[in-house]
């Protein structure tokens, strides 16, 4: 018979910070979740309401839906596939007792971007930080067969969204970017990478790219089930990068745009990105990218767009 919580002293863990909007809604009543997935740093757990949830190392950044505890306390999380956890004002494993005490917690929220920063950056400098980004990005040095099909196909799905977006086509633009969702292999497939790293960046403030963000949500959001699409983790993730929410370090990428070019503060948080997962953080610079590209373009276009007044004569 499996061993119950009961039955051992209580092992505490204080979690270090927590998701602010994850907080407000974990169910407190002491009904049992399940654990989805483990990794190294990282058990993902399914709430009784059925959210999927993370609890990570704090040598992993703050993320949506993400508990973190400190790195010198996570051997204490021995947790296995399908365990049973108790979602109440801590989260307790149920066989062996150990418990994350969420009370005292830092409360994360993503760090907002200055609209008046972001809304004054000329075509030219978004194109010099796309470069930057470009620069960085590095192909996975040993790629199969089907990793090789599926960035192609990324590619021109990709290529096929950009001029959707081009064309000012909003069901052009839902159609492609739903094309994207659950492309290529992995917890987060490359295609719902790219998306995450558009998403972000579209919902930053003073950027023209807002007026896309309703063709990302209908892709993501409307229709099939998400979790039918792609994985459970990835539309976790796709569910909160269309509400602008993303890694901590996306967000530090989105306000070091300030300083474009080959700055050193553009360059280390392009890095900080490109850090994430196996090839999750290139995926995802891949379409922060092509947002400052589009954002180029979109602003370009205004521009031009723009009546101009010449002085009359008497």
């Amino acid at each position: 018979m499996a061993a119950t919580a009961g039955r051992h002293a209580a092992r505490l863990v204080d979690a270090v910070s927590v998701d602010g909007r994850l907080a407000d809604v974990l169910p407190t009543d002491g009904r049992s979740g399940t654990v989805h997935s483990v990794h190294a740093r990282v058990v993902n757990l399914r709430a009784p309401d059925g959210l999927l949830c993370c609890l990570s190392s704090d040598e992993l950044d703050d993320a949506p839906r993400t508990i973190r505890v400190a790195a010198a306390d996570w051997a204490r999380i021995d947790w296995h596939l399908d365990d049973p956890v108790r979602f109440g004002p801590a989260l307790t494993h149920e066989y062996d007792g150990t418990t994350v005490v969420l009370t005292g917690a830092a409360r994360w929220q993503p760090t907002p971007s200055d609209a008046a920063t972001l809304a004054a950056l000329g075509a030219d400098d978004l194109r010099a930080a796309a470069a930057t980004i470009e620069r960085q990005i590095l192909p996975p040095a040993h790629r199969t067969p089907f990793e090789l099909l599926s960035a192609d196909e990324l590619g021109r799905r990709t290529t096929g969204l950009a001029a959707a977006v081009r064309a000012g086509d909003r069901a052009a633009t839902t159609v492609a970017a739903a094309g994207l969702i659950g492309l290529g292999a992995g917890l987060t497939p490359s295609g719902d990478d790219v998306l995450t790293g558009l998403a972000v960046l579209a919902a930053a403030d003073g950027m023209l790219l807002e007026r896309i963000r309703p063709s990302l949500a209908e892709a993501v959001l409307d229709g099939v089930p998400l979790e039918e699409r792609t994985t459970a983790v990835s539309a976790a993730t796709l569910t909160e990068a269309v509400a602008g929410r993303g890694h901590q370090r996306i967000h530090v990428l989105v306000s070091a745009l300030a300083a474009t070019g080959a700055d050193p503060a553009l360059v280390d948080a392009v890095l900080g990105v490109r850090a994430i997962g196996h090839t999750s953080g290139a995926d995802i610079l891949t379409g922060f990218r092509l947002g400052l590209e589009l954002e180029a373009d979109l602003r370009e276009a205004e521009r031009l767009a723009a009546p101009t007044h010449s002085k009359e004569t008497p």
